[in-house]
C-alpha cells in the first residue's frame, strides 16, 4: 500500500513539475488541439558597411577663405575628389571663381615656400601634347599637374600643412622665407596654366604629402572642409 502511494506521488509531481515547466516557457498543447506552426523570422541581409575613409587622423581649422567677400563652394565639381577627366585624375583643392585681379588671401598666417615671381606659361602646343600623354598612360604626372596648376604660391604653416594658391595671374613681391600674416594679400586671381577652366583660385590644404579630404565621402568631405574654415 505504502508503496502505491509513493508511486502515485511521483507521478504527480512530475505531472505538476511539467505543466509549470510548460507554463513557464510558453503553452502546452491540449489533447485534439492543432500542434502551432513555429515562426520564421525572416531577417534582412547583411549590409556592407562603409569603406575605410582614407584621409587625415585629425580635422584641419582656423583657415579663412582666401577670397575677401566669398563663401567656399559646396558643389561637388569644386571640391576635392571630384574627378578631372580630361586630364585622367581627380581634384585636389577647392576651386574659387572670381574676377581676374581680384585679390588672393593668405589663409593663415606662415612661411613662404614657393612664389613664382617669374613665370612663363606652356604654350598650346605643349599642352596639347601633355594632355595627350595623360590620356595615353591613364594618369597625370606630378610635373604635368604643376604645370596645369600654372603660377603659385606656396605657404607653410607647420606641422607638415602647407596651403598651395594656384591659376594666379600675379603675385605679390615677396620672396621665399618671408612670413606672411592671415589676410595678407599674396596674389591676384587668374587662368594661368589651364586657361580653358576660366579665371578662377585653385586653393589646396596639404597635409604631409597628401591633400585635404582626401578619399573622403562627400558628406564627411564637405564637414571636413566646413571645420577648416572655423
Amino acid at each position: 500500500m505504502r508503496l502505491l502511494v509513493a508511486i502515485l506521488g511521483v507521478a504527480a509531481f512530475v505531472g505538476i513539475a511539467t505543466l509549470a515547466s510548460a507554463t513557464r516557457w510558453g503553452s502546452i498543447a491540449l489533447p485534439g488541439s492543432p500542434t502551432p506552426t513555429p515562426r520564421v523570422w525572416e531577417w534582412p541581409p547583411a549590409a556592407p558597411t562603409e569603406p575605410p575613409m582614407h584621409a587625415h587622423p585629425r580635422l584641419l581649422s582656423g583657415f579663412i577663405v582666401p577670397i575677401g567677400g566669398i563663401d567656399v563652394p559646396s558643389e561637388e565639381q569644386y571640391l576635392p575628389n571630384s574627378p578631372r577627366e580630361y586630364r585622367a585624375g581627380y581634384h585636389e583643392g577647392i576651386d574659387m571663381p572670381a574676377k581676374a585681379g581680384t585679390p588672393v588671401l593668405a589663409a593663415k598666417t606662415g612661411t613662404i615656400t614657393r612664389i613664382d615671381s617669374a613665370f612663363v606659361d606652356w604654350t598650346i602646343d605643349e599642352e596639347q601634347a601633355a594632355f595627350d600623354e595623360v590620356q595615353a598612360l591613364g594618369f597625370t604626372p606630378a610635373a604635368t599637374l604643376d604645370r596645369i596648376r600654372g603660377r603659385q604660391v606656396w605657404i607653410d604653416h607647420g606641422g607638415g600643412i602647407v596651403t598651395r594658391y594656384a591659376h594666379l595671374s600675379a603675385v605679390a613681391p615677396l620672396r621665399v622665407g618671408d612670413v606672411v600674416a592671415q589676410g595678407q594679400v599674396i596674389a591676384a586671381v587668374g587662368n594661368s596654366g589651364y586657361p580653358e577652366g576660366g579665371p578662377h583660385l585653385h586653393f589646396e590644404i596639404r597635409v604631409g604629402e597628401d591633400f585635404y579630404g582626401d578619399g573622403l565621402p562627400f558628406p564627411e568631405l564637405r564637414y571636413a572642409i566646413s571645420a577648416a574654415f572655423r
